[in-house]
C-alpha cells in the first residue's frame, strides 16, 4: 500500500508492506505531528492482528521532529512489551542528528540494510 500524507512542513510519503507478521514502513519525506498520525494508525493496525514486529525505513527522510520521534519511542516500548520489536533501517542525515541529539542511538537496533533487519526477526 503506498499513502502520500501532508504534513506541517512538507509531505511524507508511506509504502507499507507486510512480510509474514512483519511489517515495513518505507517512509520518504518529512515526519512531524501530522504525519506521525499516520504511522501510529498504520502501526495500531499491525498490532491489532497480533503482529509486533515493525521496521522502519528512514534512508529517505528529511526531517523528523520531536513528535516522531516520539512515536518511535512508543511504539518500541508497545511493540517490545508484547515480545516483538521495532527495529530502523537507514538512519542518516537530520534524522540521525535528532537520534543523536536526544541520546536515544541506543535505545534502538539500527541496521544498515532492510534484508538485516528481516534476517534479524
Amino acid at each position: 500500500m503506498k499513502k502520500k500524507v501532508l504534513g506541517l512542513v512538507g509531505n511524507l510519503e508511506i509504502d507499507l508492506q507486510e512480510k509474514d507478521d512483519i511489517m515495513l514502513l518505507d517512509l520518504s519525506g518529512q515526519i512531524d505531528s501530522f504525519t506521525s498520525e499516520e504511522i501510529k494508525k498504520l502501526i495500531e493496525a499491525h498490532m491489532a492482528k497480533g503482529h509486533f514486529k515493525v521496521i522502519v525505513d528512514l534512508n529517505n527522510v528529511t526531517y523528523l521532529d520531536s513528535a516522531g520521534l516520539s512515536t518511535l519511542i512508543n511504539f518500541k516500548m508497545k511493540l517490545f512489551k508484547q515480545g516483538g520489536n521495532l527495529r530502523l533501517v537507514g538512519l542518516k542525515g537530520k534524522a540521525k542528528e535528532v537520534f543523536e541529539l536526544a541520546h536515544l542511538l541506543d535505545m534502538f537496533e539500527i541496521c544498515d540494510t532492510r534484508e538485516k533487519a528481516f534476517e534479524d526477526f
